[in-house]
């Protein structure tokens, strides 16, 4: 359904080719195209996260599953794998169709693209761990997308919080909304939109390094604090 959607909606930028410069024409490719992988790609990540958990208890395969060698933390991260593996293939087959009709239009792909396209795969991530972590917990599979897909639009949001804390002058709601930013994610770390479509200078190896630690580390607590809810949880 994602793929089919990245496909219309490339379809539809094509009719728009037609009344734009040359120069317009690749940005909106680029902008466009990465935002629809970003989007469709995560979309993927907290639908299936969402329900990896509590929708298993739901339809009560996951007595099945845990009657076989496998204890619950193999199960939180299997799930967790299987569904960074299932949206790392959506990100790789649109960001091929982006690359390739890039390439017809320009005859050269910037290197930018590619770290682009693989910096959405470490926002898929923490993206999938998050919603791990509410599944665990949650009383159904509804709750526990919802809940993912409200702190990702937080996660983009986050600097737009951060600046709040310079404008408000009571400590109490300023230290509120600085936790409530040190909890939430920063998914504007991977967003290189921008960026790539202005020709703005890249991310160097020291910041790529300070990303994926960023990455391990924040996934590695919500796999932790799910399993930790997923154990105390009764089946």
């Amino acid at each position: 359904m994602f793929f089919f959607l990245f496909a219309v909606m490339i379809v539809f930028l094509s009719i728009l080719f037609s009344l734009l410069t040359f120069t317009a024409e690749v940005k909106i490719i680029k902008d466009v195209g990465l935002a629809g992988i970003s989007i469709f790609s995560s979309l993927i990540a907290i639908f299936l996260s969402g329900e990896a958990v509590v929708g298993e208890v739901e339809k009560k395969t996951i007595y099945i599953l845990l009657s076989k060698p496998a204890d619950r933390a193999g199960f939180i991260v299997g799930s967790w794998l299987g569904i960074i593996l299932t949206a790392g293939v959506a990100i790789l087959i649109n960001g091929a169709v982006l690359v390739f009709l890039i390439y017809l239009r320009q005859n050269f792909v910037e290197p930018g693209i590619f770290l682009a396209i693989s910096f959405m795969e470490l926002e898929i991530i923490i993206i999938t761990s998050i919603g791990i972590l509410f599944s665990s917990f949650s009383s159904s599979a509804l709750t526990g997308t919802l809940l993912c897909l409200f702190v990702y639009l937080l996660g983009h949001l986050n600097p737009q919080l951060y600046l709040l804390t310079k404008l408000v002058d009571r400590r109490i709601i300023k230290g509120f909304i600085s936790l409530i930013c040190w909890i939430l994610p920063n998914l504007e770390y991977f967003n290189l939109r921008e960026k790539v479509v202005k020709g703005y200078p890249l991310p160097d190896v020291i910041y790529i390094g300070r990303l994926l630690l960023y990455t391990f580390f924040y996934s590695a607590i919500c796999l932790v604090i799910a399993h930790l809810l997923f154990q105390r949880k009764e089946l």
